[in-house]
């Protein structure tokens, strides 16, 4: 990724609680809405069913991009159709980013707020359910197009047409697509040791990550 990249804002979402079509509540589908004020803690409107997996100060804001779904139209033609913004639990949509673009503690602004990414979305079966298709979980942990969080620095308010406006990359070293490998790849999970003390050192792991690095780092 250049520097001072801008990332013109396509869709944003926002979601509550409900009953998926296995009776499962969750807000991984979200709605469009216009414009969004980015609390530190929170999106208002915005609110998961599980806040002991989801939500948290370290994934305020979660960002899913085009070239993501359209891996996911190509690996799946016949429900194409399904793969529509808003649907993988997104907050943010942009046209370009992908996991491998990015590294952790990138620092950007997005409309007149100022945002840190933070790690890379731990993916479960909820997938399955929202495109009815037991296949979606699998191939996203395959790729690695799971999509990323921010932390909030700075208060302020996006609109569809603003900007995400890179700004500062203090751990360029730290790939968000080797985290994510890290812990689902298909040998032996967590043995960059040297990595992942520096993913942890950031201080930016959440509540998906740092209880595994804890018992990485400090067994018991």
């Amino acid at each position: 990724m250049s520097q001072n990249k801008t990332y013109k804002v396509l869709g944003l979402f926002v979601g509550q609680p409900k009953t998926l079509s296995n009776q499962q509540v969750s807000a991984i589908q979200k709605t469009s809405v216009e414009r969004l004020q980015i609390k530190k803690h929170e999106l208002p409107g915005d609110q998961p069913a599980d806040t002991k997996h989801h939500g948290g100060d370290m994934r305020v804001i979660h960002h899913y991009s085009q070239v993501n779904y359209n891996h996911l139209k190509a690996t799946f033609p016949d429900i194409a159709d399904r793969f529509k913004p808003g649907t993988f639990g997104e907050n943010l949509y942009t046209e370009e980013l992908t996991e491998a673009d990015l590294c952790i503690g990138d620092i950007y602004t997005l409309g007149t707020a100022k945002v840190q990414l933070t790690v890379a979305r731990r993916p479960c079966a909820t997938l399955n359910q929202t495109y009815d298709h037991e296949g979606i979980l699998q191939e996203v942990i395959d790729s690695g197009h799971v999509g990323w969080f921010y932390r909030v620095l700075e208060e302020g308010e996006v609109k569809i047409g603003d900007s995400l406006t890179f700004l500062e990359r203090p751990h360029p070293e730290l790939r968000v697509s080797a985290l994510f490998q890290q812990g689902y790849n298909n040998g032996e999970k967590f043995t960059d040791r040297a990595f992942l003390q520096a993913c942890y050192e950031t201080g930016l792991m959440d509540k998906g990550w740092k209880p595994k690095l804890d018992k990485l780092f400090h067994p018991k």
